[in-house]
């Protein structure tokens, strides 16, 4: 979870810094100078994001691998299993079938 973790953070960074610069071009006029830095800043956080997202296959990476070991249907979700039985039902009687012309 360490990787997501890393991920979530750099998501949050990015949306702290577009929130910021949004908030400063609507309140002030800032020059150019002032915004380069930031957009270094910006630039280096999305490099860093999308290295962190294309460092693992999302089909084969150390996530699914872990994930596989899981089971599908956890054994506090049994209440679950229960609600997709198939039950005959039993209020119409018997069963009649129809021929079809061939």
């Amino acid at each position: 979870m360490l990787q997501a973790e890393y991920i979530l953070d750099l998501q949050k960074q990015l949306t702290l810094i577009g929130s910021e610069a949004r908030r400063e071009s609507n309140g002030t006029l800032s020059s150019s100078e002032d915004s380069i830095p930031s957009m270094t800043t910006v630039d280096k956080l999305r490099a860093q994001l999308d290295d962190a997202i294309a460092s693992e296959c999302p089909f084969c990476g150390e996530l699914m691998i872990r994930e596989i070991s899981l089971p599908f249907i956890l054994p506090e979700e049994d209440h679950h299993v229960a609600s997709w039985d198939i039950k005959p039902n039993v209020a119409s009687g018997p069963q009649r079938s129809i021929s079809l012309p061939v």
